[in-house]
Protein backbone atom coordinates (compact mmCIF):
# COMPACT_ATOMS: atom_id res chain seq x y z
CA UNK A 1 0.00 0.00 0.00
CA UNK A 2 1.19 3.29 -1.00
CA UNK A 3 1.91 6.30 2.08
CA UNK A 4 -0.92 9.07 1.16
CA UNK A 5 0.53 12.71 1.33
CA UNK A 6 -2.86 14.72 1.88
CA UNK A 7 -0.64 18.09 1.50
CA UNK A 8 0.55 17.14 -1.93
CA UNK A 9 -2.39 15.70 -3.45
CA UNK A 10 -4.43 18.94 -1.68
CA UNK A 11 -1.68 21.27 -4.00
CA UNK A 12 -2.24 18.85 -7.24
CA UNK A 13 -6.11 19.31 -6.72
CA UNK A 14 -5.58 23.33 -7.42
CA UNK A 15 -3.51 22.90 -10.56
CA UNK A 16 -5.20 25.52 -12.61
CA UNK A 17 -7.48 26.27 -10.12
CA UNK A 18 -7.94 29.32 -8.52
CA UNK A 19 -6.85 28.90 -4.65
CA UNK A 20 -9.73 29.01 -1.83
CA UNK A 21 -10.24 30.32 1.73
CA UNK A 22 -8.26 27.05 2.97
CA UNK A 23 -5.43 28.94 1.54
CA UNK A 24 -3.09 31.54 3.43
CA UNK A 25 -4.22 35.26 3.16
CA UNK A 26 -1.18 36.17 1.05
CA UNK A 27 -1.06 33.30 -1.09
CA UNK A 28 -4.55 34.77 -2.57
CA UNK A 29 -2.88 38.55 -1.73
CA UNK A 30 -0.27 37.42 -4.45
CA UNK A 31 -2.72 35.06 -6.69
CA UNK A 32 -0.48 32.31 -6.48
CA UNK A 33 -1.06 29.64 -9.21
CA UNK A 34 0.05 26.28 -8.73
CA UNK A 35 1.64 24.57 -12.29
CA UNK A 36 3.00 21.62 -10.74
CA UNK A 37 3.53 19.63 -7.47
CA UNK A 38 5.76 16.63 -6.72
CA UNK A 39 7.11 15.15 -4.17
CA UNK A 40 10.06 18.04 -2.76
CA UNK A 41 8.82 20.55 -5.76
CA UNK A 42 6.48 22.93 -6.15
CA UNK A 43 6.09 24.99 -8.73
CA UNK A 44 3.93 28.86 -8.73
CA UNK A 45 3.12 31.20 -11.57
CA UNK A 46 1.70 34.92 -10.69
CA UNK A 47 0.82 38.04 -12.98
CA UNK A 48 3.13 41.13 -11.16
CA UNK A 49 0.01 43.75 -10.47
CA UNK A 50 0.86 47.75 -9.97
CA UNK A 51 0.23 47.13 -6.24
CA UNK A 52 3.28 44.45 -6.06
CA UNK A 53 5.62 47.14 -7.97
CA UNK A 54 7.73 49.92 -6.57
CA UNK A 55 7.52 53.33 -7.31
CA UNK A 56 9.53 52.76 -10.81
CA UNK A 57 7.00 50.39 -11.85
CA UNK A 58 9.18 47.28 -10.71
CA UNK A 59 8.12 44.08 -8.35
CA UNK A 60 8.73 45.21 -4.91
CA UNK A 61 11.58 43.15 -3.64
CA UNK A 62 9.66 42.25 -0.72
CA UNK A 63 7.06 40.56 -3.08
CA UNK A 64 10.22 38.97 -4.59
CA UNK A 65 10.81 37.37 -1.13
CA UNK A 66 7.27 36.84 -0.33
CA UNK A 67 6.50 35.33 -3.51
CA UNK A 68 9.46 32.95 -2.93
CA UNK A 69 9.01 32.39 0.39
CA UNK A 70 5.69 30.74 -0.70
CA UNK A 71 6.88 28.20 -3.08
CA UNK A 72 9.78 27.35 -0.51
CA UNK A 73 7.42 26.39 2.36
CA UNK A 74 5.22 24.68 -0.03
CA UNK A 75 7.74 22.25 -1.26
CA UNK A 76 8.43 21.57 2.38
CA UNK A 77 4.86 20.99 2.73
CA UNK A 78 5.03 18.33 -0.37
CA UNK A 79 6.95 15.89 1.46
CA UNK A 80 4.45 14.70 3.41
CA UNK A 81 5.57 15.42 6.99
CA UNK A 82 3.39 15.27 9.68
CA UNK A 83 4.97 18.12 11.84
CA UNK A 84 4.88 21.64 10.50
CA UNK A 85 8.30 23.42 9.44
CA UNK A 86 9.03 26.97 9.72
CA UNK A 87 11.80 28.84 7.98
CA UNK A 88 14.67 30.04 10.36
CA UNK A 89 16.52 32.08 7.75
CA UNK A 90 16.18 33.02 4.15
CA UNK A 91 18.78 34.44 1.99
CA UNK A 92 18.05 36.21 -1.39
CA UNK A 93 19.94 37.32 -4.26
CA UNK A 94 18.32 40.30 -6.73
CA UNK A 95 19.38 39.53 -10.05
CA UNK A 96 16.97 40.71 -12.50
CA UNK A 97 13.49 42.60 -13.26
CA UNK A 98 10.03 41.89 -13.51
CA UNK A 99 7.16 44.71 -14.38
CA UNK A 100 3.67 44.94 -14.13
CA UNK A 101 1.92 42.72 -16.37
CA UNK A 102 4.87 40.44 -16.17
CA UNK A 103 4.36 36.47 -15.77
CA UNK A 104 6.38 34.96 -12.93
CA UNK A 105 7.57 31.60 -11.93
CA UNK A 106 8.56 30.71 -8.69
CA UNK A 107 10.54 27.56 -8.45
CA UNK A 108 10.75 25.96 -5.09
CA UNK A 109 12.52 22.51 -4.77
CA UNK A 110 14.12 20.85 -1.28
CA UNK A 111 17.64 20.18 -1.76
CA UNK A 112 17.91 18.30 1.89
CA UNK A 113 15.50 16.72 3.69
CA UNK A 114 16.57 15.72 7.53
CA UNK A 115 14.81 14.72 10.59
CA UNK A 116 14.76 18.71 12.22
CA UNK A 117 15.76 20.44 9.44
CA UNK A 118 15.22 20.81 5.18
CA UNK A 119 17.29 22.90 3.40
CA UNK A 120 15.13 24.13 0.74
CA UNK A 121 15.97 26.85 -2.82
CA UNK A 122 14.03 28.97 -5.17
CA UNK A 123 14.25 30.68 -8.60
CA UNK A 124 12.22 33.04 -9.73
CA UNK A 125 11.95 33.68 -13.15
CA UNK A 126 9.88 35.17 -15.84
CA UNK A 127 8.31 32.15 -18.03
CA UNK A 128 10.92 32.20 -20.43
CA UNK A 129 13.56 31.27 -17.97
CA UNK A 130 15.04 34.32 -17.37
CA UNK A 131 16.21 34.84 -13.52
CA UNK A 132 14.49 37.42 -11.36
CA UNK A 133 15.60 36.05 -8.05
CA UNK A 134 17.14 33.29 -6.04
CA UNK A 135 16.36 32.48 -2.73
CA UNK A 136 17.41 29.78 -0.13
CA UNK A 137 16.15 29.16 3.39
CA UNK A 138 16.28 26.28 6.01
CA UNK A 139 13.08 25.42 7.33
CA UNK A 140 12.97 23.80 10.76
CA UNK A 141 10.54 21.13 12.33
CA UNK A 142 8.18 22.65 15.27
CA UNK A 143 5.82 20.54 17.65
CA UNK A 144 2.65 21.62 15.52
CA UNK A 145 1.08 19.24 13.39
CA UNK A 146 0.95 20.28 9.27
CA UNK A 147 -1.72 21.41 7.35
CA UNK A 148 -4.36 18.53 6.09
CA UNK A 149 -6.33 20.21 3.03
Amino acid sequence: MTPTNPTLEYFRSYIGKELDEKTPPVVRFLQLRIRQADVGLIILETTVRPDMCNPVGLLHGGMQCSIMDEALGMSVGTLGVENFFVNTNLSVDFLGKAKAGDDVVAKGHVIRAGKQMVNVQCELTHVDGTLIARSSSNFFKTALVAFRG
